[in-house]
């Protein structure tokens, strides 16, 4: 009799998981976009041309400039994943903070800075397809296209190196850099 009552209790447990997940299932498949594309659905692609609104020609000037954009970020990726590679295969060939490192930090950062550069003068040009009605609803909505994009893989921000992000402190801010194997200026005696 006892183990009756166990028998039932597992069988409606598997029933009801069974449930949830054709249920969760049946969200992802009826609604993708609003699952994992922010609150508005889809791509921010098609958030712009929902939100502004775009004609069929504005479309294929966006669709060409979203090409664009996106060669130039594929090239200058392309770029800084090479470097940070080079940067950290260094550290394990080497072992110790190499000065190479400050020549590959700062080609990462410049290809970071032109990431930025890339991104905003793509925008300015989306902007310049705009209609003045579209431009006040476009200065609107930027801000949010922009998270948007980086929420989503090649447009979002670059991996960390090996292991993952940086620890930090209790403060909250990260580690100080390695000390360097260079010698300080000469003292005086």
């Amino acid at each position: 009799m006892n183990d009756n009552k166990g028998l039932r209790f597992w069988k409606w447990a598997v029933i009801l998981l069974v449930l949830c997940n054709l249920c969760l299932l049946g969200v992802i498949w009826m609604k993708p976009g609003q699952l994992f594309g922010g609150q508005h659905g889809g791509a921010p692609r098609d958030f712009v041309i929902h939100t502004l609104k775009f004609s069929d020609e504005q479309v294929k000037r966006y669709d060409s400039l979203i090409t664009d954009h996106r060669r130039a970020m594929d090239q200058v990726r392309d770029e800084m994943t090479i470097n940070r590679k080079q940067l950290f295969e260094n550290l394990v060939k080497e072992g110790k903070f190499n000065p190479e490192a400050d020549s590959l930090s700062r080609a990462i950062g410049d290809e970071q800075r032109q990431i930025e550069t890339i991104t905003y003068y793509h925008f300015a040009q989306v902007k310049a397809i705009c209609t003045d009605a579209q431009k006040a609803e476009f200065d609107k909505i930027i801000v949010e296209v922009t998270k948007m994009m980086n929420g989503n893989g090649r447009g979002g921000r670059p991996p960390h190196g090996p292991g993952g992000p940086p620890e930090r402190r209790e403060d909250g801010n990260p580690p100080p850099p390695p000390p360097r194997d260079r010698p300080g200026p000469p003292e005086n005696e």
